[in-house]
């Protein structure tokens, strides 16, 4: 094998460093312009390898890209642009709702006439067994407001008296007789006259307290009738 050395052989080039330098201002300027691709185009254009480039650039510590950092800020201003629009369809949302609360309370809650009639009966027997209260405890239990129970209690022809005004009632005419027989007693050592017009005025007082009786039994036999 001859050793003798091929004189067509390539020479290896050395560059300056003032070379070094405008290969690599070059990278970096058209990096600023275009984003990336400066160190191919320098290759090209000072015909020097791609790998040559990369170590001067990486020996001047110049960024290989100076757009690509600025990408995601773009990207993020888009997505802020677009996040209160997202934040807006809930509240759209939420006014809908008390609109379908509203038109569902204007209907109000419609009573059969055997409902009202249970209503009544049932505040009838409770005043006659407790005296009062019925009106209060029939709003409690069938959840009625008092003043609907007042107004059917009156359309039934039932006043809102207890047990206690019925036995005032009956009451009063024995209380009137009572005192006609006091008074008819007192008088009973005066003449005859004296003693026969006391006994005429008792018994007027007995016939207005049997007329009273009689109407009191009337309404509690209407009552009764009714439950």
């Amino acid at each position: 094998m001859s050793t003798t050395p091929n004189k067509n052989a390539a020479q290896r080039v050395r560059y300056t460093d003032a070379q070094k330098k405008e290969v690599v201002d070059f990278v970096v300027s058209y990096n600023a312009a275009n984003g990336r691709g400066g160190q191919s185009e320098a290759a090209k254009k000072f015909k020097v390898s791609p790998i040559s480039v990369a170590a001067w650039v990486k020996g001047a510590g110049a960024p290989k890209t100076v757009k690509a950092a600025k990408a995601p800020k773009a990207a993020k201003a888009a997505k802020a642009a677009k996040a209160p629009k997202a934040a807006e369809a809930p509240k759209a949302a939420k006014t809908a709702k008390p609109a379908k609360a509203a038109s569902k309370s204007k209907a109000g809650t419609r009573y059969t006439d055997a409902q009202k009639k249970e209503v009544v009966d049932f505040t009838v027997a409770y005043n006659a067994a407790n005296g009062r209260g019925g009106q209060s405890k029939a709003a409690s239990k069938f959840k009625v407001s008092p003043l609907t129970v007042m107004s059917w209690l009156k359309a039934a022809g039932v006043n809102g008296s207890s047990k206690k005004a019925a036995k005032k009632g009956r009451a009063a005419a024995p209380a009137k007789a009572a005192k006609a027989a006091k008074k008819a007693s007192s008088s009973a050592s005066g003449s005859f006259d004296a003693k026969l017009g006391a006994l005429l005025a008792l018994s007027k007082e007995i016939a207005k307290a049997e007329a009273a009786l009689a109407q009191l039994k009337g309404k509690f036999s209407s009552l009764k009738a009714s439950l």
